[in-house]
């Protein structure tokens, strides 16, 4: 199977009403980048469905403290675009779970041919968080196009009717689109809004692309609350928490993944 195929895969089996599939996150060179590219592993082999790979960013504006503080302990390290360039084509090569770059626009926008130098290595999508498709942002978009390398939209509980029409309109090649449960950034919560299954609700109305949901699931019990409202969950800065605060980490984040990848 080529790279190219399996996010693709992953996504057909997923249907609405069913349990989300579980998307987790990692930021590359956190603890360290030989750890960052285990814990992909550990977490591919343990229920993990789609990977987004962080690459480290000195100003991550959509991340809370969890993320922001493990971008910026990569960074510290020296860890580079390059790098993460690097692992994904080692992680590609041994794993056949879909794989995600996730990053900020100036990050890659600065680095020249990231788009093919990106699909090149088994990337199946990019996550942006600060553009968003149809905007006129340089060539990026064209680009991702030419080497079939989809940027995945992100939408909010505050994105209008209109916008989300818009945004569904200029991202007919999305896999997935990326639900914010909350306005502001990323961090683990005790429990979801309320408001969410009647915006999950309206996202169904413009897109016929599976819902992913982010920002703030940490526990099985908010796994338990998307289903038939979304058909992926995205849990990001609990597993950096776990990483931060375990002496065994692949031990700790592998026990994780199987109690949140299960029904």
């Amino acid at each position: 199977m080529t790279t190219k195929s399996r996010l693709a895969k992953a996504l057909s089996t997923i249907k609405t009403g069913d349990y989300p599939a579980l998307m987790t996150h990692v930021v590359l060179g956190y603890p360290s980048l030989e750890k960052s590219i285990e814990l992909v592993q550990v977490m591919a082999e343990n229920g993990a469905s789609i990977i987004e790979l962080q690459i480290p960013f000195s100003d991550p504006m959509a991340d809370g403290p969890s993320i922001m503080g493990a971008c910026e302990h990569a960074l510290s390290e020296g860890v580079t675009p390059s790098d993460c360039l690097e692992a994904m084509a080692k992680l590609s090569s041994k794993i056949e779970t879909p794989l995600l770059f996730m990053s900020y626009y100036n990050l890659v926008l600065n680095q020249k041919g990231f788009a093919k130098a990106a699909s090149d290595t088994g990337c199946e999508g990019l996550i942006v968080p600060d553009i968003t498709p149809g905007e006129s942002k340089d060539s990026f978009f064209t680009e991702c196009d030419s080497e079939n390398l989809p940027v995945i939209p992100l939408v909010s509980p505050i994105t209008s009717e209109t916008r989300l029409k818009q945004i569904a309109n200029n991202s007919t090649s999305a896999p997935f689109v990326y639900c914010v449960s909350t306005t502001g950034t990323t961090g683990a919560r005790d429990k979801l809004p309320e408001e969410l299954p009647a915006y999950l609700n309206r996202v169904k109305e413009n897109f016929s692309v599976p819902r992913a949901l982010g920002f703030g699931i940490s526990e099985k019990k908010h796994i338990e609350q998307l289903q038939g409202n979304a058909e992926i969950a995205i849990v990001g800065s609990a597993v950096i928490n776990l990483i931060k605060e375990s002496s065994n980490p692949n031990t700790e984040v592998a026990n994780f993944i199987q109690k949140l990848s299960k029904k």
